[in-house]
């Protein structure tokens, strides 16, 4: 009888002199041999189902690379405050050399389109890869000192620009992180980062066929010495069975499992096939809200490079990581990670991958990361717009699931600076409404605010809402609504340019307006409308200036009859609102359903002097191999003539001086700005839309529900927008000096005889006279000096 079948355990041996019956020594050996077969059998059948999952995962590299978003570039330049400067360089994970009146810091290598920077920069003239240095000298010490000179490379230079800072990484929703994953080929990834990784993780990879004795030997002895599972001992075979099967627990069957398939691995694959798919998956650590994957990932995520652009040093910090990627992560514990890094670099020398002088340059290298992602995406109502954009822009050329995972890098318009800025004073803003109007959870006050640079169109900021994370409807690109008194200075601006009214008043800021009851039929005496102000009482008679600074409803309503609806629509498409726009006489008062960005388009050209940019948030896009896809630059257009545009701006100016935002001046907002408010009939939508000199900004504050069940509220432009817009301007401009609009050359002065418009003549008492702006060529052509205003308007009046 072959000698298995004498082999019987202890625990089934029968003790002598049993009571019970014997049975059959041949079945019972039996039994055990088909017990053996069947846990044998059983253990096969699920080391060969793992093994096929493992293949199966082996084989499913995936190939879709995210989309990756990026603000702009950064300007520093010559008055900006120390603070500023030091926030910037602190996004940006910069570790400059600071001094009491000087800061001194290495510009990373750009690793964006050049396009994105100034024609002719000096930047630009770098034909090294070495970092060019940069010295920036303040005024005196002090956070609020101001930049005073700008040296690169030791020469003066106006300005200097940072990269641009990643915004957000785009996938299809719904998809894990494998689905993001960079994979590459083992001929596409240098040498030296294999190599270091095999010298400082598994020295014997080239010779082990998955299981390293060695190793495995001196795990066990450390295990023992410390009573823990704390030393693996695995190969990069095993590592990637664990990374694979996504297997990190420690215990010992799992260790098992991996042995066992690391073995079944090396007989079917090749060495260079497996270090490919390693190098492709070994997991780095956790970069702000980045799980990093693979070297390819950590190379950009780290240090924000492609992998052949990496240095020794560079490499071999990130070889360090994968032994600890917590423990040696270089953005928490940096001394860690260069003493590891060090370490590597001693394997390398060795195991004869490097020489001692290579590796003593290669410690010597500076170590630059950039900054960690707080999450994947940092400015999420931008992210959104830029998605739509992008759709727009593709159309035709990729699906929607192709352009959010080809690897593409869209470089923007956004200033993160701005953007941080704009969504603290909505969240901030709205909800110190919410308390003022006691409005529970239940019914979302909201809040919306983007910010243009009208001289070149580029969004510079955008928030959609309070907070994303509660509700993600972004009100920049998805919401109308009423825009009320917003609206007015279309109004006005159509007159101003029509240039006199029938009785040969020139439509100026002079002319005078009766602010009184008023009531008009029109549609054959169909329809019947009575507007109302916003303050109960009459101002009586009155000039444009006032009436449009106050935001006098009865001398707008008037007006709009007077130079005709459809010329106003004209007005307002020729500024770029593309919404539809209602040919009714409460068009004049605001009763268009417009959206934020049509609002903004339209100031925006008030404010480029009645130049038209278009509106957008892209500078240029490119492949995920660098190459150049498109650049997109701005295209200037006059779509309006200046000299009304500077007349109207003019006016505007008073809203701020005596106008409904002359608060602004108490909330400390004290430079030269032109705007208007705006307040619909039930007070469920405010509006502030203003500009200065340098940045057009819009806000609108409002509920989300439009139901009869929504809570009364009050909310004004004066109230509710305008704190809002004074919140992002102010520190928003901060860096910038202020200055006064520029002087009109269409534009001339006279004195004016305040009850007829006309010029005053020289006998007229000086009560009655006032210097007024008119467009030149259309100023008064008589002069008067009336004791009486003219004759009253007409309380009705029949269209």
């Amino acid at each position: 009888m072959p000698e298995f079948y004498s082999i019987r355990p202890f625990f089934f041996r029968r003790r002598k002199n049993s009571s019970t019956s014997k049975k059959n020594p041949n079945t019972v050996r039996l039994t055990y041999f088909l017990i053996g077969i069947s846990l044998g059998g059983g253990f096969g059948y699920y080391l060969w189902s793992l093994y096929s999952q493992l293949t199966q995962a082996f084989y499913q590299q995936e190939q879709s690379v995210p989309t990756r978003i990026y603000s702009d570039v950064t300007r520093i330049t010559h008055s900006q405050p120390r603070n500023y400067v030091d926030t910037r360089l602190r996004a940006l994970s910069y570790s400059p050399v600071e001094e009491s009146d000087r800061i001194t810091f290495e510009l990373r290598v750009a690793e964006y389109p050049k396009t994105v920077l100034p024609e002719n920069h000096p930047q630009l003239n770098s034909k090294s890869e070495t970092p060019q240095k940069v010295s920036l000298l303040f005024e005196g010490p002090g956070t609020h000192a101001l930049l005073k000179t700008v040296e690169l490379d030791g020469i003066e230079v106006p300005d200097v620009y940072l990269e641009p800072e990643l915004v957000a990484t785009l996938s299809r929703s719904g998809d894990t992180r494998k689905t993001i994953r960079t994979s590459l080929k083992f001929s596409e990834i240098p040498a030296p980062i294999w190599k270091a990784i095999i010298a400082i993780e598994d020295q014997h990879f080239l010779d082990h066929k998955g299981l390293d004795p060695r190793g495995i030997a001196r795990a066990i002895w450390v295990n023992l010495k410390t009573f823990s599972l704390a030393q693996g001992g695995s190969t990069i075979t095993q590592q990637l069975v664990k990374n694979l099967m996504e297997r990190r627990t420690k215990n010992i069957f799992r260790k098992v499992n991996e042995l066992f398939l690391s073995l079944l691995l090396e007989a079917r694959f090749e060495k260079e096939q497996i270090l490919e798919r390693y190098l492709n998956e070994v997991y780095l650590g956790q970069v702000g809200g980045f799980e990093v994957h693979g070297v390819a990932e950590g190379a950009e995520h780290f240090f924000g490079k492609r992998l052949e652009n990496l240095n020794l040093g560079e490499i071999a910090l990130m070889a360090g990581l994968i032994r600890g990627p917590g423990y040696y992560s270089p953005y928490r514990y940096k001394s860690r990670a260069i003493e590891r890094q060090h370490l590597v670099l001693r394997k390398m020398v060795e195991t004869g991958q490097l020489a001692e002088e290579e590796a003593r340059g290669a410690r010597k290298l500076p170590i630059h990361l950039i900054a960690p992602q707080a999450s994947t995406t940092k400015a999420p109502f931008f992210t959104d717009y830029v998605k739509a954009r992008l759709i727009r822009e593709l159309n035709g050329k990729m699906t929607e699931t192709e352009i959010l995972n080809s690897g593409l890098k869209v470089y923007t318009t956004l200033d993160m600076h701005l953007n941080t800025i704009a969504q603290r004073a909505v969240t901030e803003g709205v909800a110190r409404l919410q308390k003022q109007h006691k409005l529970s959870d239940e019914w979302r006050l909201e809040g919306a605010l983007a910010a243009v640079d009208h001289a070149t169109g580029a969004v510079k900021a955008l928030t959609g809402g309070k907070n994303y994370g509660q509700s993600s409807f972004n009100r920049i690109l998805n919401m109308k609504r009423q825009v009320g008194s917003t609206f007015k200075p279309f109004v006005y601006l159509t007159a101003f340019a029509k240039g006199t009214d029938e009785k040969g008043v020139p439509y100026a800021p002079s002319h005078p307006a009766e602010d009184t009851p008023w009531t008009l039929k029109y549609d054959h005496s169909k329809q019947e409308w009575s507007p109302k102000n916003f303050e109960k009482g009459f101002l009586g008679w009155t000039s444009y200036r006032t009436a449009l600074s106050k935001s006098i409803n009865t001398i707008a309503a008037r007006l709009g009859t007077e130079v005709g609806i459809s010329s106003i629509i004209q007005t307002a498409r020729q500024l770029g609102i593309q919404s539809t726009l209602p040919e009714v006489p409460s068009l004049a008062l605001g009763v268009a359903e417009l959206s934020p960005m049509d609002l903004l388009q339209a100031y925006a050209v008030l404010a480029n002097r009645g130049i038209q940019e278009e509106i957008d948030v892209l500078r240029a896009i490119s492949y995920a191999d660098g190459t150049l896809y498109r650049t997109f630059s701005s295209h200037p257009a006059q779509v309006f003539d200046p000299a009304p545009i500077d007349l109207l701006t003019d006016v505007l100016q008073d809203v701020f001086h005596d106008g409904t935002a002359k608060d602004a001046k108490k909330m400390g907002f004290d430079r030269p700005a032109a705007g208007k408010t705006g307040t619909t009939n039930n007070h469920r939508d405010a509006w502030f839309a203003g500009f200065t000199p340098q940045l057009t900004t819009v806000v609108w504050v409002g509920l989300d529900s439009m139901s009869e069940q929504s809570p009364k509220v009050h909310l004004t432009g004066t109230g509710s927008a305008l704190p809002i817009w004074v919140q992002f301007m102010k520190p928003a401009l901060e860096s910038q000096p202020a200055i006064p609009f520029e002087r009109s050359d269409w534009i001339t002065e006279m004195n004016v005889d305040t009850h007829t418009g006309f010029e005053a003549t020289s006998s007229c008492p000086a009560n009655q006279v006032k210097i007024e702006k008119f467009i030149r060529g259309h100023e008064p052509k008589q002069k008067t000096c009336e004791s009486l205003w003219p004759p009253a308007w007409p309380a009705l009046t029949e269209i």
